[in-house]
């Protein structure tokens, strides 16, 4: 256990004042007045690190929370790392059916027989979160099969209850190619694929359960992240056939699949991810320390730790590099920690709320979990500590012992964070700040 002192002084000063009583040369010691030698020392503040095998047990990894859908992106890989495909599918939303024109007359007035001519669907991508730093090429392409945005997945097109519909070609297809594009991040953001009448036609279609657009990647050993697309939608005006009208349509459902599954570790703490893996482990407090010598010395040992001498208690971490190089961070990660309120009910246990007053977590680089292995991450969990060395709650229920880590949201991001797991010469650890009164010397 290392122990690194850090002493906190606080100056107390007493002014004495002389008061004459009619009696000179008379003096009493006052029974009330304020004497050094019978003040409590100051305090002392010490910080502790406890060993895995001092405070944690019960680790495990879960796996399956949220869906693709739910992550709100785009996926789009070729080839990544040597082992990950991905594709995102996009069904848009109806066209809109009016549009305001201004008339021959000058005189503006609302057009509902609009004649759809063409359009471009545009993709906007995330620079910092998709690997590639020069140009590559992606396809558009229209799905020729129906296809369930909810249960999509790589082999099939929908994978609901009782039915489990699989694709002709696994990966969404067969397609039927629209239009090419080339995305160079030093260009910009957003690229465009043409789409001709024939297809806006057919994509207007709310009926049919095939339409939709895949968009791929064609250059190999790169991962894109794609923040959203649209369908800009070409139209010419029946009051004015001159003029026409540009009418923006989102994406009424986007997802993506992906090839390539990753294992749970077999020791060592996963996080985030999509669908999201969850680390819990069950974390015990000792009740006495018999050390180290500057606290013995202080406060006497054994000591017994009190929730109010807990100023800070946090779950210290060393980054690790992913196991799975398809899933390598390329940006940074969110991490958030909870209460598992029932341990019994893992892996659907409902959870406490976050012990990191930061709303956005603990905000880690994804460096960390490549170059940098070995980072230290310091998660805050002094509440919880707290409340382990409390009382008994007033049903007599014991308090919650099980903490999960988890990303922020889930999901946040395509990519997993990973840390050294117990064992390991890394393994986790606790760390304590203590601030502990020193005992009041009486006479």
């Amino acid at each position: 256990m290392g122990t690194t002192i850090n002493r906190s002084r606080r100056l107390l000063t007493v002014t004495l004042v002389a008061v004459s009583a009619g009696i000179v040369g008379c003096r009493e010691t006052i029974p009330t007045s304020l004497d050094d030698a019978q003040l409590p020392g100051e305090p002392l503040t010490l910080e502790i690190e406890l060993d895995w095998n001092q405070f944690g047990s019960g680790l495990e990894v879960f796996g399956g929370y949220g869906k693709p859908q739910e992550l709100g992106a785009g996926i789009i890989a070729e080839s990544y790392a040597g082992t990950l495909s991905a594709r995102t599918l996009v069904r848009f939303a109806e066209y809109p059916t009016k549009a305001s024109v201004v008339d021959a007359t000058g005189t503006t007035r609302e057009d509902d027989d609009l004649t759809y001519i063409g359009g471009r669907v545009m993709a906007w991508f995330d620079s910092d979160a998709s690997t590639n730093t020069g140009p590559v090429d992606l396809v558009l392409g229209a799905v020729q099969q129906e296809w369930d945005g909810g249960t999509v997945n790589w082999s099939s097109a929908v994978d609901s209850v009782g039915v489990d519909i699989p694709w002709v070609e696994v990966g969404g297809g067969p397609v039927s190619v629209v239009d090419t594009a080339t995305w160079d991040p030093a260009e910009g953001d957003t690229i465009s694929f043409l789409v001709d009448s024939a297809q806006i036609a057919a994509w207007g279609d709310s009926s049919d359960k095939t339409r939709g657009a895949r968009i791929e990647l064609v250059t190999p050993g790169e991962r894109l992240f794609m923040h959203a697309a649209f369908l800009h939608v070409t139209t010419r005006s029946s009051i004015n056939p001159d003029t026409v009208l540009i009418l923006t349509t989102p994406a009424d459902q986007a997802t993506f699949i992906y090839d390539h599954v990753s294992q749970p570790p077999a020791n060592g703490v996963r996080v985030g991810g999509t669908p999201s893996w969850r680390t819990v482990l069950d974390l015990t407090m000792p009740d006495e320390l018999t050390g180290p010598p500057e606290l013995c010395a202080a406060a006497g040992c054994p000591f017994a730790i009190s929730p109010q001498d807990v100023s800070f208690a946090g779950l210290s971490l060393r980054s690790r590099v992913t196991e799975d190089a398809a899933f390598q961070p390329s940006d940074s990660m969110r991490l958030d920690v909870r209460a598992v309120l029932s341990r019994d009910a893992l892996p659907k246990s409902p959870l406490g709320e976050s012990l990191i007053q930061n709303p956005f977590g603990t905000v880690i680089p994804g460096d960390f979990f490549g170059l940098q292995d070995g980072q230290l991450v310091e998660v805050p969990i002094t509440s919880f500590v707290r409340d382990l060395l409390s009382e008994p709650e007033v049903s007599g229920r014991d308090r919650p012992n099980t903490l999960a880590l988890i990303s922020k949201a889930e999901p946040s991001s395509f990519a997993f964070a990973s840390f050294h797991g117990p064992g390991s010469s890394m393994e986790p650890m606790l760390k304590l700040i203590l601030t502990v009164s020193r005992p009041m010397e009486l006479p």
